[in-house]
């Protein structure tokens, strides 16, 4: 069982270097190699101390931030040596203290998209992601199916085509607040890609069927790797804030999902962040019976 970190520790973010692509107009390539490389080595280092938290309080998981290599399509980053240096290290960090890496790109990534400038805007930023991953030993990256609009599904199997396919290989496909488990897991088969489940968008988007019936096909889809789940809890009630993440998870979703956690490795997706991960796993220490 790995309880995942999930990008940061509470409180401090990544650096990017710069306030927006708008500002990197009227820059020489020289200052903007300055800036992003720093912030680059700032944010491995950063995740470094990350993955100190992990070996030293965690369960085993985290994901890196998509934000590690910031403004990547405007630097020649991998022909910096010292960047090259601090990523072996972090890869050789979490080999040698079994920490599984894991990379979930943004919203902005919709390879089944309506629009062709979307989808090829989407492959590049899959294949950055592949580019970071070969060099971190990542195994796991995640999407969304994105669009839920019209043929959607047909849309995705055949885009997903368009990626390398050493980079389908490691991509996961989210169910979300759109599209729900049951045919995240048709388009899983249809692709040969694997699943990763997320239990509160469950209970947004539900499938025809409980949770229970697709277990087994997860397993089957998952090509004999530890399946991969993010659990949260909703901000509120109310429909504006339930899609929203809380602060920490609720003990009444640890007792719901528990049984989950001895079969998954799962993210903690909580803005509490370690201090979220640390209550997960302070709850199971202090109710062994319940795992």
């Amino acid at each position: 069982m790995k309880i995942g970190l999930v990008c940061m520790l509470k409180g401090k973010g990544m650096k990017k270097g710069f306030t927006g692509i708008k500002a990197l107009e009227n820059m020489s390539i020289n200052e903007i190699e300055r800036r992003a490389s720093e912030a680059a080595l700032y944010n491995i280092e950063y995740n470094l101390e990350c993955l100190e938290w992990v070996k030293n309080y965690g369960k085993g998981l985290f994901r890196v931030s998509s934000s590690i290599i910031p403004y990547s399509d405007f630097w020649s980053w991998k022909n910096f040596d010292k960047i090259l240096i601090k990523l072996e290290e972090l890869k050789k960090f979490a080999k040698d203290n079994n920490i599984r890496l894991i990379m979930h790109p943004d919203q902005f990534t919709v390879i089944n998209s309506e629009r062709e400038d979307v989808v090829l805007n989407s492959i590049k930023i899959l294949n950055h992601h592949y580019e970071i991953s070969k060099l971190l030993g990542i195994e796991d990256i995640i999407i969304h199916t994105g669009s839920s609009k019209g043929n959607y599904k047909e849309r995705f199997i055949n885009n997903v085509t368009l990626l390398d396919e050493k980079l389908r290989n490691k991509i996961l496909l989210e169910n979300c607040h759109n599209v729900c488990i049951e045919d995240v897991l048709e388009i899983c088969e249809k692709t040969n890609i694997r699943p990763c489940i997320d239990f509160h968008h469950d209970r947004i988007k539900p499938s025809s069927q409980s949770f229970e019936v697709y277990i087994q096909k997860i397993f089957k889809l998952s090509k004999n790797k530890v399946p991969l789940a993010h659990i949260s809890s909703p901000l509120g009630v109310d429909k504006k804030n339930f899609k929203s993440h809380s602060e920490y998870i609720y003990d009444e979703d640890l007792i719901e999902f528990q049984k989950y956690f001895d079969i998954f490795d799962m993210e903690i997706e909580a803005k509490g962040k370690e201090l979220a991960v640390k209550k997960v796993i302070d709850f199971f220490k202090s109710n062994r019976n319940l795992i």
